[in-house]
């Protein structure tokens, strides 16, 4: 299963949407730096790649929470997510053994996410 999304970074300009979104895991990720363009791309990255694992664990009008979902990084760097509530129990139900692959790109006005379940 693939799920994709792309967002404008203007749509966050409202730092404050982070606490709609995202966990506090997540908050050294978003506020971490300096810039506020950056932090935009950021919480931005949050949304999309929340909303491609929405669409590749065909979750769309589920009801599921964002919060269901946590954007983390290895020690290089590479995306990773873990999933909770909801989410985590979708999966586990209907992809038993697979994984979960992200990978999210932006510049100053775009973000775009793809997320694959093999």
């Amino acid at each position: 299963m693939i799920g994709i999304d792309l967002v404008e970074v203007d749509r966050f300009d409202n730092l404050a949407l982070f606490d709609k979104i995202g966990r506090e895991e997540e908050r050294d990720y978003v506020f971490g730096v300096k810039n506020d363009n950056l932090k935009r791309q950021k919480l931005a990255s949050l949304f999309c790649v929340k909303e491609a694992l929405v669409k590749a664990l065909g979750l769309g009008g589920s009801g599921v929470s964002m919060k269901d979902f946590c954007l983390c990084h290895d020690e290089s760097g590479r995306p990773e997510v873990k999933l909770y509530g909801k989410a985590k129990e979708v999966f586990e139900k209907n992809f038993p053994s697979k994984q979960i692959a992200v990978s999210l790109s932006h510049t100053k006005k775009y973000v775009t996410a793809i997320a694959i379940i093999d």
